[in-house]
């Protein structure tokens, strides 16, 4: 029987860590499991919430989730390594379902090494700003199907598997070297890049979800997307294949509020703040929702240019 860890990147998570943590260890498995927190250095009560659920708390000065997550890997005790955030709530079923995924994909092709499901928002409590961000951010003129915010209906192969939901062989994470630790996002595409690169396969799985709390303020959100846009940039040069016509859509838009074509991100704001406020059944959220479409445009493409400028 294979041996399960589950590694967890934190850093001042304690608003939502022990939802997480108290779902994990609510999962029924046939697994033997055990969860590994790696925190760097946190000054709220994550840490003293995580020893509460296990004895695998490990520090770090710094928190970079790349190096957060090897920390993790080089400490686990498992075959098989499943991943999720701080800000994520895990069905009962969790552990069983990707692993049992990653071994029967495994079996009918040697090359699948890795799986991974998707995630849906956690809305518990939400402020209106809060619903409208993980309600634009699945929209169709902001996402343009981006695999972080996208679930299909059925169990595909794909280039990437973002790790609030995924699960890998160890050894594969071993041969590759882990995930990317340069920066500070993009180092889980870069992890599944490594392994494509190699010649393994990803496999999405449709009936493994997850809950995932997004972020809650305007601020938050325009400093996320810009560094989204930067480090597509940057892991793009590294892996062509994850740099796309589509990625530079913001770069485009965000020129364009620059210039006397302002009116077209307007209009595509617009356009969103209606489509998403219309299907969702609430007028309030038009306006933030255009205001956090254009944000969108704004600050991905900033992002984006800053990353194609720097060498």
């Amino acid at each position: 029987m294979n041996r399960v860890s589950i590694v967890i990147p934190t850093l001042n998570t304690g608003e939502t860590i022990e939802k997480c943590l108290a779902s994990l260890k609510g999962n029924n498995s046939k697994y033997k499991y055990d969860i590994i927190v790696i925190d760097g250095s946190s000054h709220d009560e994550t840490v003293e919430i995580a020893k509460k659920y296990t004895d695998k708390v490990l520090i770090e000065d710094t928190y970079f989730r790349g190096i957060n997550r090897n920390k993790g890997i080089r400490n686990s005790e498992g075959d098989i390594i499943c991943f999720t955030d701080s800000d994520c709530v895990v069905p009962e079923n969790w552990v069983d379902k990707l692993v049992d995924g990653l071994l029967r994909l495994n079996e009918r092709d040697g090359k699948v090494v890795g799986v991974g499901g998707g995630n849906i928002p956690l809305l518990e409590d939400s402020s209106l700003m809060e619903l409208a961000i993980s309600k634009v951010i699945r929209s169709p003129l902001v996402s343009f199907r981006a695999r972080n915010v996208t679930t299909y209906k059925d169990e595909r192969e794909v280039p990437h598997n973002p790790p609030m939901n995924s699960a890998y062989f160890k050894w594969a994470l071993e041969e590759v070297g882990g995930f990317g630790e340069e920066s500070n996002i993009g180092e889980d595409v870069e992890l599944d890049a490594k392994l494509i690169e190699k010649g393994y396969k990803l496999y999405y799985l449709p009936d493994v979800l997850v809950y995932h709390k997004h972020r809650s303020s305007f601020r938050k959100f325009i400093r996320q997307v810009y560094e989204f846009g930067k480090d597509r940039i940057r892991v793009g040069r590294k892996y062509k294949r994850y740099l796309q016509f589509h990625h530079y859509g913001p770069i485009f838009l965000c020129l364009m509020t620059f210039s006397p074509l302002l009116f077209i991100p307007l209009a595509m704001g617009v356009v969103n703040g209606a489509y998403v406020s219309l299907k969702e059944r609430n007028v309030l959220m038009f306006l933030p929702l255009m205001l956090l479409t254009v944000s969108f445009y704004v600050s991905y493409g900033a992002g984006g240019i800053v990353g194609i400028l720097r060498k």
